[in-house]
């Protein structure tokens, strides 16, 4: 299969003209309704405001009635004829890895997602042309020792030693992208492709096998992405996420390949690239000045994307990969979390959209990572100019003669009803590519994968949702904004993979500012025009309903009960893929809740501490590190494994344990014998 197809010019004309044509039609009206008797400052303020707020609208729009039609008609989103099947001729002729970046991760949920994909790609028979590599950055001495004993097990189980490799680094420098770097300086040489998995990420052999085909009958791709799918969360606030995403995110993956072509982005995982590509042009810079906004790149997957298109590489997303699956945080403060991290990586791509070399594509792409968190400050101070402005105007007394003569008063101008025009054409443009994508569920042959009838009131229960989330991901957001703009960072940290809960005081004390704002808004804005402060009325009640919002949406129980009555269902629940059932069957078996402390295991289990020995590079200890070493196995004789930090943990964890009796005889020099290095 050859991606190819008719002028990206062409579609890109289209779809940005229609775009900036409904733009400017929007920004006259709105200047229309405010500049009808007088335009103050505050009111261009207002104008200006919205004008860039509803270009990243109207783009939206666009892209998902492109969406809606090509799924309709089921028109391939790059060659623009009729979808067909990806048809592979003979086996794989490459040699591919699948590698796996894990930090402080549950290790038995990793190897259970390793093990749902090895399974399934061996059962396509390709499997001679992949190996696995999990790349381990963990800095918690029991999930390492953890780690290393699941990698094992797996290995044994499958009879997959040869085929499944483990490998921590002793220091995390650059995080995720300098963990891939390290592991293309070392391995790179021996694969032509390699898959990034996240930690929670699954893939069916299927859809590995054809990525690898298009690669090789592609040679000038540099990256080709699959659109993910989330699953596997059961909170009703992840299943509402998951429903919309499964309806709705095919209509904007269709879109998105349609303008972007040979320019699309890059999402950092469940995606194919070509290693020498990789390595010969993606090696990412280290921003002037100090963090956040300076020094190493987070959100390194937009940059790595841009530096292959630099290079003349396609980066391409395929919406017809299915088979890709990924899983989302429990409930909204692990997702505000997870964003307040993404914010701070999108925010430095500010600096890059100027930067020289880039294509035009890339430098969109980067503005548009910018706009997914400064598009919610915009719309606050939006909102907020608006307030100031009707405070204003009702504070105006109006003049019906003015200073010149004149025989006739000069009468207000009523412009309600294009204000109402303004507004039902504003939400119309944000929600009815959504309401669309319900539709054609509803009318499609799967929609009792759906749930049947009951999709349609699943997508009415989303719409009330999401307005309701709406403005308080909008204050989150807001607030990281200015928090990176003012110097703060934030640190690494695993995401929360359970169904976990907010207790409804904790939801009050992260949103307790919410509150605050939204009641006294609410106030002045009834103080100054009644008619303004119902307009405010959606805004306001999800700011002050936040923490009760926030409580109940992240309820398992309510979740189930949501899917008893078939509400937010999606065709991985209904019809469950195999490589899924196999994950959660795994992940039963083994749910990973208790991690033994991994140095009192090696001390006890003989096995344990072999395979720690052979996994640690072949090294000995300079005479300082002896020395400090040797204190903490004193510690550790005379207190026991308890009185250990953390980091006095990893130090000993760095090189070959010793046994018991060694420790409690005393024994506490390393390095007398180094052992050999065992291949992992």
């Amino acid at each position: 299969m050859r991606l190819a197809g008719p002028s990206s010019s062409v579609r890109r004309l289209f779809l940005f003209g229609a775009a900036l044509v409904t733009t400017f039609y929007a920004a006259w009206l709105m200047s229309d309704v405010l500049g009808a008797d007088q335009l103050t400052a505050m009111e261009m303020v207002v104008i200006t405001f919205f004008t860039i707020n509803f270009a990243w609208i109207s783009l939206s729009f666009y892209t998902g009635v492109v969406g809606i039609f090509l799924r309709a008609f089921s028109i391939d989103a790059i060659t623009l004829r009729r979808m067909k099947p990806i048809n592979r001729k003979g086996n794989l002729k490459s040699k591919n890895v699948v590698v796996i970046p894990v930090y402080n991760e549950n290790p038995d949920r990793v190897f259970a997602g390793l093990r749902a994909s090895y399974e399934s790609l061996a059962a396509t028979g390709e499997i001679d042309a992949f190996d696995f590599f999990v790349l381990s950055d963990t800095r918690d001495p029991d999930i390492w020792i953890a780690e290393e004993m699941a990698w094992s097990r797996t290995c044994s189980e499958l009879k997959a030693r040869g085929k499944i490799f483990f490998r921590r680094r002793s220091e995390n420098t650059e995080r995720k992208s300098g963990n891939l770097k390290e592991f293309c300086e070392t391995y790179a040489s021996n694969y032509d492709h390699m898959i990034v998995f996240d930690a929670d990420s699954v893939m069916s052999g299927e859809a590995m096998v054809n990525m690898a085909y298009l690669m090789e009958n592609n040679p000038d791709s540099g990256i080709i992405q699959s659109p993910p799918q989330p699953t596997g969360r059961s909170t009703l606030f992840a299943r509402i996420l998951q429903f919309i995403s499964r309806v709705h995110g095919p209509t904007m993956s269709a879109g998105l390949a349609f303008w972007c072509m040979g320019s699309s982005n890059y999402w950092g995982h469940n995606a194919i690239i070509r290693v020498q590509a990789f390595i010969d042009c993606c090696g990412l810079p280290v921003l002037s000045g100090k963090p956040p906004m300076g020094g190493h790149i987070l959100s390194h997957d937009f940059v790595e994307a841009a530096f292959m298109r630099k290079a003349g590489w396609r980066v391409w997303l395929i919406p017809q990969l299915e088979g890709s699956w990924e899983e989302l945080p429990p409930n909204l403060i692990d997702f505000a979390v997870r964003d307040r991290r993404w914010c701070q990586g999108n925010m430095q791509h500010a600096r890059l959209i100027f930067a020289p070399g880039f294509s035009p594509l890339s430098r969109l792409h980067f503005f548009m990572g910018v706009m997914s968190f400064l598009s919610s400050p915009l719309w606050f101070l939006l909102l907020l100019s608006s307030t100031i402005a009707t405070l204003q105007n009702s504070r105006l007394t109006y003049s019906f003669f003015p200073g010149q003569f004149t025989m006739f008063p000069q009468w207000p101008v009523d412009r309600s009803m294009e204000m109402v025009v303004l507004l039902v054409f504003t939400i119309g443009m944000l929600i009815v590519p959504k309401v669309i994508s319900v539709f054609m569920v509803f009318l499609g042959r799967d929609r009792r994968k759906y749930g049947g009838a009951a999709v349609l009131l699943s997508g009415l229960l989303e719409m009330i949702y999401s307005a309701l989330q709406a403005p308080i991901m909008m204050t989150l957001h807001s607030r990281f904004v200015f928090s990176v703009l003012t110097g703060n960072q934030v640190g690494w940290d695993a995401q929360e993979r359970d169904d976990t809960g907010v207790p409804f005081m904790a939801a009050v004390r992260t949103h307790i500012g919410i509150i605050i704002v939204g009641l006294v808004w609410g106030a002045i804005a009834l103080y100054v025009d009644s008619a303004f402060f119902w307009w405010l009325t959606p805004i306001l009640a999800g700011l002050v309903l936040s923490p009760w919002l926030t409580h109940w949406s992240s309820l398992l129980w309510l979740g189930q009960r949501a899917r008893k009555y078939k509400l937010f269902l999606t065709p991985e629940e209904t019809a469950t893929p195999e490589e899924l059932a196999s994950l959660y069957r795994l992940t039963d078996e083994r749910p990973g809740d208790d991690v033994r402390d991994g140095l009192l295991q090696l001390i006890e289990d003989p096995y344990a501490n072999a395979l720690h020995s052979a996994l640690l590079p072949a090294r000995k200890p300079d005479r300082r590190t002896q020395i400090e070493v040797g204190i903490i196995y004193e510690k550790l004789a005379r207190l026991g494994v308890e009185s250990l930090t953390k980091e006095e943990k990893l130090k000993i964890l760095s090189w070959p344990v010793k046994p018991l009796d060694q420790i409690m005889a005393g024994q506490h020099l390393i390095g007398a014998e180094s052992p050999e290095k065992t291949q992992a």
